[in-house]
């Protein structure tokens, strides 16, 4: 299919209209692009800011004595690169790296991470991992000894920065040490300006006034000191609170797979903390903000918190337009095919605890971008139905590739293996359900959801145009039809695409051949808010060309599960990750990325 040509402005725009568009891109982009030197959007100041990553896994062994984790020869010098390269960019008034600074703990591979950290202008402060002294600590305190951390504190202009031992947390002897070096470096903190935790320990808090002295002593110093929050290290991210304590992790850059950040930012001002993801040059931040107890209150327990969720509160009290949400690939499980057993042990479960804090939380609209099913059979499609129609606001789901029925000619057991009866079952229905040879490869999706594949809503000035992307594709007739939908909404305060796979080369499983071009093309030329997709089960954003892509997480297996919230004002979309996690269900804190109207005019 070829690219119809389309003009660089609407018809009928004024040379006056193509210059202001101009200026106001152009605003944008150095809007955008300030924002990783500038955090704070605010005139304040901060008092100072931190730069930190975690686990760098920097080794001198070769992919083969690696094996399976090959992957590290290549990614984790290339990640440890580019974070310094951020932190010099943003030159913050000190650098952390939580370890494991290796993968091996020998004193080369300790030496050859020394030879990137030396590349780091501001001053370093680093805190080995359980790795980086699998054989005693007498290498890495030969090679980093002057800048090691464990057990210490830090004073960076006012505030204080309190060190315990990444290793042994999860021990009761390594829990007693934590709440002495915690015991004996608090005690510096009185007139400190904000309090940071390095390390800690996931002990409880106090339920009960007989509660174990080392768990309530803990909490006491937690609170005395007034401790804004915690910090840890991991291969992925997470957004924690403990009681009212915020857990932040610092991502790691050497690991293969999580959501990939260069840096963290930890930018402290009087009354709050911002801590920001930097994802790349050009691009928006990533942001969770946390009040500075020092002189702020501490945020609501989760408890007392109307929706369960005191970010999601605060961003009610700054009265959105439009609030809504997104969900991906619930893609539930029947059970009929054994190697999917383990993958989808929890699909059921977690799109459960979606729908219960989407009710929670009364977004005006929900999406579900693809992947309603794995497979496309009955029993999915009504486990499907029996959980989402819990939902009680209006919901608006669009097929993906697993909502498609296979070609049929070319469904054969030699190619589809264990998936070949499903998909020939899946033909019988769809042939029963519409009286005859059913020829829409939709046909399930639309028995079973009661809605086309492509389709437009509108609420509140906002245009949602969901569209129908297939196996990575859309047909001519419905690019037709997309124009048409764009041309008839162009008059909307803001706009938004919504289908299951990506559009943009970068996220990789995107929409293939000249249609993904085009659409490309046409979202820059209407000045399109954001395209929302699904498709690859992790959680991902760029703003490419003035329009936001977002990749929305999985629901049914992966790193995270997570979705997303948008609440929407008239300069801009603030786009929420709100991750479950299996663990534990509820995580009440996200993170905000500001994502600029294309549409809007000074």
């Amino acid at each position: 299919m070829g690219a119809s040509p389309l003009s660089t402005a609407s018809e009928g725009a004024s040379e006056g209209h193509r210059t202001k568009m101009k200026i106001r891109q152009a605003s944008l982009l150095s809007w955008i692009a300030a924002s990783i030197l500038l955090p704070s959007a605010c005139a304040e100041e901060p008092i100072c800011r931190i730069a930190a990553i975690s686990s760098p896994y920097i080794t001198t062994l070769s992919a083969k004595e690696l094996g399976e984790r090959s992957w590290i020869e290549k990614i984790a010098p290339a990640g440890l690169e580019n974070s310094i390269a951020a932190a010099n960019a943003a030159k913050p008034d000190a650098m952390i790296v939580l370890g494991p600074l290796t993968w091996s703990g020998s004193e080369a591979d300790l030496l050859r991470a020394k030879s990137f950290l030396d590349k780091i202008a501001a001053p370093l402060h680093v805190a080995p991992g359980e790795r980086d002294v699998a054989n005693g600590s007498a290498a890495f305190e030969k090679i980093f000894g002057d800048k090691n951390v464990v057990g210490k504190s830090i004073n960076v202009k006012g505030v204080h920065l309190q060190f315990t031992a990444l290793t042994g947390a999860n021990t009761g002897d390594g829990q007693r040490r934590i709440v002495e070096q915690m015991r004996a470096g608090l005690s510096s903190a009185r007139d400190a300006r904000a309090v940071l935790l390095f390390g800690g320990a996931d002990i409880r808090p106090p339920t009960a006034p007989n509660a174990p002295p080392l768990q309530a002593e803990y909490w006491k110093l937690i609170n005395d000191f007034h401790v804004a929050a915690r910090f840890t290290g991991g291969h992925a991210h997470s957004v924690r609170m403990s009681d009212r304590l915020p857990v932040w992790s610092i991502p790691s850059s050497g690991w293969s797979y999580s959501p990939k950040w260069s840096i963290a930012l930890i930018s402290v001002y009087e009354k709050k903390i911002e801590l920001d993801l930097v994802r790349e040059p050009g691009q928006p931040l990533q942001r969770l903000v946390v009040p500075n107890p020092v002189k702020a209150p501490r945020f609501v327990s989760v408890a007392d918190d109307p929706f369960g969720a005191p970010t999601f509160s605060e961003d009610l009290k700054l009265k959105p337009d439009l609030t809504f949400v997104q969900l991906s690939d619930s893609q539930f499980d029947d059970g009929s095919v054994p190697r999917y057993g383990a993958r989808y042990a929890m699909d059921e479960k977690m799109n459960e605890l979606a729908v219960g804090q989407v009710n929670r939380f009364k977004p005006a609209l929900a999406f579900m971008t693809g992947d309603l099913t794995n497979k496309n059979t009955k029993t999915e499609w009504e486990t499907f139905n029996r959980i989402y129609s819990k939902l009680k606001m209006p919901f608006y789901p669009v097929p993906g590739n697993h909502d498609t029925l296979y070609e049929r000619a070319k469904l054969s057991r030699d190619d589809f293996g264990d998936l070949f009866d499903s998909g020939v079952k899946n033909w019988q229905l769809a042939d029963q359900l519409f009286g005859g040879k059913a020829t829409d490869r939709t046909a399930l999706y639309r028995h079973f959801t009661k809605r086309e594949p492509y389709y437009t809503v509108e609420k509140n000035g906002c245009a949602f145009i969901c569209l129908y992307t297939g196996v990575a594709s859309v047909d001519e007739k419905q690019m037709a039809w997309f124009r048409q939908e764009l041309e008839r909404t162009k008059l909307a305060k803001h706009v938004f695409v919504l289908g299951h796979y990506p559009v943009l080369s970068a996220f990789g499983g995107n929409v293939q051949g000249p249609e993904a071009e085009e659409i490309l093309m046409l979202l820059r030329k209407y000045r399109v808010a954001a395209y929302l997709a699904g498709h690859r089960h992790r959680y991902g954003y760029k703003i490419h060309d003035g329009t936001a892509h977002v990749l929305c997480d999985d629901l049914c297996w992966g790193e995270y599960c997570a979705y997303q919230v948008y609440h929407v004002f008239d300069d801009r979309i603030v786009a929420c990750w709100k991750p479950i996690f299996r663990a534990d269900g509820n995580r009440p804190l996200y993170e905000r990325v500001v994502l600029p109207e294309p549409r809007f005019v000074d």
